[in-house]
């Protein structure tokens, strides 16, 4: 691959972002049987200079500031999704709420608009490294260390983005970027497109994958299509990204839709410990708390919930103390440390209270306690989403089990 200057036509490197004879911003030399008419043209303040990556949603290039030449990445809606109301609105309500956060873990937005094209584009902060999804993918399982480094710059981006009544309700391994840095994986959380506000007035997006979320990580309240979705949804998807780190298993498994919300509804997953000894029992108690059916006995907050992690290794401070400290540090701590025994469930339960749904006073602990029928939930659920397909294979799934 190279590039070439818009001005004078010298060709260089891939690497050669500026043009050793005028200083011109290159763009990236197309395959003439795939041309990408959008190179080399400006969005705004940005000229869109090479393709970076493709995705359900869209294109995401890389581009140059046209005047401060600052590098940024440009996603632009594919054709088909910028005829989509429900897309386009998801799209410019990931830009409008990213907007408001300035937070070292959440991705930074900087343009939004139409496209002389037909789509809208948007512009955010340039990342290098690569998707948890896509490590846990190809990698599996992850040390401890590295685990707690992640989710603990992962509770406290969304405990910033809770203090402005912000729920992300899509949180998957997919939206959580790491970047590189000689202290470790910087996290930045991506895509608040289905973000609801507390106080929200705008259209309700209801098409699958924005308000329901991520199958394998979406929060029982979720998949039963409840309305009273708050931060306690986010730390349920915290709880499953933890035991999916720890055991290179997703929590809950299913050959279809309707499998995967029948388990999130009805059952817990195999205690993180079991599938990987290196961890310790105690952060089985914190991952289970986590995945509670009723919300009103999870962790009040992804604070709360961070700091009963960094507990459970048997380390000392909060999220915030871990989530700044370098990995070998992390590495070293636990290595100096014993991890506590896990406390006895009948116990942990009377000496942790927690909020109720309102967070205006303790509500009894419901450990252990289930939804109603699946069959019935999960297929009213989908309908009334209108997903008439889902409904079906719920109930024919359920039925056949």
């Amino acid at each position: 691959m190279s590039r070439s200057c818009p001005t004078c036509g010298s060709t260089f490197a891939d690497d050669v972002f500026f043009c050793g004879h005028d200083g011109a911003i290159t763009v990236q030399d197309q395959d003439a049987a795939d041309v990408d008419p959008r190179l080399g043209r400006q969005f705004g303040d940005y000229i869109v200079v090479a393709r970076v990556a493709d995705g359900a949603m869209g294109r995401v290039y890389e581009g140059r500031h046209a005047a401060s030449r600052e590098r940024v990445a440009v996603k632009i809606l594919h054709e088909d999704v910028a005829k989509d109301q429900v897309a386009v609105e998801r799209f410019k309500r990931e830009y409008e709420t990213a907007l408001e956060f300035d937070h070292p873990n959440i991705v930074k937005v900087v343009d939004f608009g139409p496209t002389d094209d037909g789509s809208y584009f948007l512009t955010m902060e340039y990342l290098l490294g690569r998707e948890l999804g896509d490590l846990l993918r190809s990698e599996g399982a992850q040390e401890s260390a590295r685990t707690l480094r992640v989710m603990c710059q992962t509770c406290e981006a969304l405990a910033h983005a809770h203090s402005y009544g912000v729920i992300h309700r899509d949180l998957k391994p997919d939206n959580i970027f790491l970047c590189e840095s000689q202290d470790g994986d910087v996290v930045k959380i991506l895509d608040f497109g289905s973000v609801k506000l507390q106080m929200e007035t705008g259209p309700k997006l209801t098409a699958f994958g924005t308000t329901l979320g991520s199958p394998y990580y979406m929060s029982p309240e979720q998949a039963m299509g409840k309305l009273d979705v708050d931060k306690r949804t986010d730390v349920f998807a915290i709880a499953a990204i933890v035991s999916e780190m720890a055991t290179g298993r997703v929590a809950f498994e299913g050959s279809n839709v309707a499998e995967i919300l029948m388990k999130i509804v009805n059952h817990d997953p195999e205690p993180v410990s079991t599938q990987n000894p290196s961890y310790p029992a105690a952060l089985d108690q914190v991952v289970l708390r986590g995945l509670e059916k009723d919300k009103t006995a999870r962790f009040d907050s992804t604070t709360s919930l961070g700091k009963a992690l960094v507990g459970a290794f048997g380390l000392e401070g909060d999220a915030a103390r871990w989530a700044a400290a370098p990995v070998e540090e992390i590495r070293h701590a636990l290595s100096q440390t014993a991890p506590p025994a896990p406390v006895p469930k009948a116990q942990a339960a009377q000496a942790a209270p927690v909020l109720g749904s309102r967070g205006d006073g303790p509500a009894a602990p419901v450990a252990g306690k289930r939804g109603p029928s699946a069959a019935v939930i999960l297929a009213v659920a989908l309908l009334g989403l209108g997903l008439l397909a889902a409904a079906a294979a719920a109930a024919l799934f359920l039925f056949v089990a």
